[in-house]
């Protein structure tokens, strides 16, 4: 990219898609995927150290959700966030002695979905070693 398309920030509904958003997003997640704790709602949370069958679990949730696709390649909604929330559950650790579900009522939700994507991310080795 060039030194002006690597500082121009979106600016319309078209340029979301663009070479600076993808920069941006990349540039973002890397700084996510180089974190070990996160606060969503005032929430904080700790990146879990994977076991080999907690890998295996991510596996089988990321199969399950491909599995909830119809003849149309929709995945209903409910149960698509209760694998999301599955998924959170082993790359997460809550701290503070709260609960996880009462927590996840009250999450937002889209933040959450992008540390999980950060931690599938870490799952797959892109991060700084």
């Amino acid at each position: 990219m060039s030194e002006k398309q690597d500082k121009e920030v979106p600016t319309s509904f078209a340029s979301l898609f663009g070479p600076a958003a993808a920069q941006i997003n990349f540039d973002n997640m890397t700084q996510l995927c180089n974190t070990d704790t996160y606060t969503i709602e005032g929430v904080n949370y700790t990146r879990r150290l994977l076991k080999p069958k907690d890998l295996v679990a991510i596996f089988q949730l990321e199969k399950d959700l491909e599995k909830l696709k119809d003849k149309n390649g929709e995945v209903d909604p409910i149960k698509r966030l209760n694998n999301v929330k599955e998924q959170a559950k082993i790359y997460l650790k809550i701290e503070d002695g709260k609960n996880f579900d009462t927590e996840w009522e009250n999450t937002d939700i889209v933040k959450m979905e992008i540390v999980i994507g950060a931690c599938l991310l870490n799952s797959r080795g892109f991060r700084k070693v």
